[in-house]
């Protein structure tokens, strides 16, 4: 295995600015990654809910006889009536069906303390998905947002959607980092990224379509919820949460010393060195953790989580996309 050295050199990049070649590298892992998928155990239906496959994105394919646990949704009724005996819709994935892909590059985003910022994941994290998508013969669009705006790639099939895309992701990445790194003043929090992402979002996927959201979500409040119980009623939704592990529980190296926060404005200092802040830090860290998963449970999301700290192959056996 790589350490974070090594691969950070390979692939000529600081880790903190994305680029093509470490995006495009993720076509050659295409059959890999489809590999790995295909010999996964099927999700447990513990935890979080698997969303519905809604609308558009099913055709039609034959009726047969109602069997203990399909969804009572899919009943042919006429077929039912005419034969007295129930029976079922049976659908298949439509071809070319759009994903599309919704990734908050906020400022909050900027954050990682071992191989890679949280937002240079999401751009791994979409790259690898996307060129998934294209080879099942799927359209590829995405909504990328920030600070300082955002942009949109129309669904799109073949190679040219994934580059549309990679291009978009690399310069907003880019933009927004520069603007953090600067400090530029900006008006709009992450919590009004999300927003606008999550309201353009509803106007541009049309039904069926299969979104993934790529966000930290630690800006997510209640209006948010109500966009998302509402992209829910006819697209095949599921969340993915970028974190970082100091995000989560602050290291015993840190046991000597005094921690310097700030978010450009404002600056504290946490005395790491106590056991108690480590302990309050990670037990805060946990609660919040808890309230977003049982709030993904709550309305039917399935959540994926993702790590910064680690290279993107090396978390695929374990995800469930």
């Amino acid at each position: 295995m790589m350490s974070p050295t090594d691969w950070l050199q390979t692939w000529h990049s600081d880790g903190v600015h994305v680029g093509s070649a470490e995006l495009m590298y993720y076509r050659s892992k295409v059959a890999a990654f489809s590999r790995l998928q295909r010999s996964r155990p099927a999700r447990s239906n513990n935890g979080a809910l698997q969303s519905k496959i809604k609308g558009r994105g099913m055709e039609f394919d034959e009726v047969r006889h109602y069997q203990a646990g399909d969804d009572v949704r899919t009943i042919d009724w006429r077929v039912t009536a005419r034969t007295g005996a129930p029976h079922t819709k049976l659908f298949r994935e439509e071809r070319e069906r759009p994903v599309l892909f919704v990734v908050d590059l906020s400022h909050a985003m900027h954050f990682g303390s071992s191989l890679l910022l949280k937002s240079v994941q999401a751009c791994h994290l979409v790259a690898a998905l996307a060129w998934q998508a294209v080879s099942r013969g799927d359209r590829v669009g995405a909504l990328i947002g920030s600070a300082e705006g955002h942009s949109e790639v129309r669904p799109q099939a073949r190679q040219h959607g994934v580059m549309q895309i990679i291009q978009q992701l690399i310069q907003q990445q880019q933009h927004s980092i520069s603007s953090w790194q600067q400090h530029d003043s900006v008006d709009n929090s992450a919590e009004q990224v999300w927003q606008k992402l999550l309201e353009r979002t509803q106007q541009l996927a049309k039904p069926g379509t299969r979104i993934y959201l790529l966000s930290d979500w630690a800006a997510t409040k209640e209006p948010h919820w109500q966009l998302l119980q509402a992209l829910q009623r006819h697209c095949q939704v599921q969340a993915i949460q970028l974190y970082d592990p100091l995000e989560r529980q602050l290291p015993k190296q840190l046991a000597g010393y005094n921690l310097s926060l700030t978010d450009s404005v404002r600056q504290w200092r946490m005395p790491a060195h106590t056991a108690d802040t480590r302990q309050q830090f990670q037990h805060f860290a946990a609660s919040q953790q808890q309230q977003l998963e049982q709030a993904m449970q709550q309305h039917g999301i399935v959540l994926s989580q993702v790590s910064a700290a680690s290279a993107l192959e090396q978390q695929w056996p374990e995800l469930r996309l």
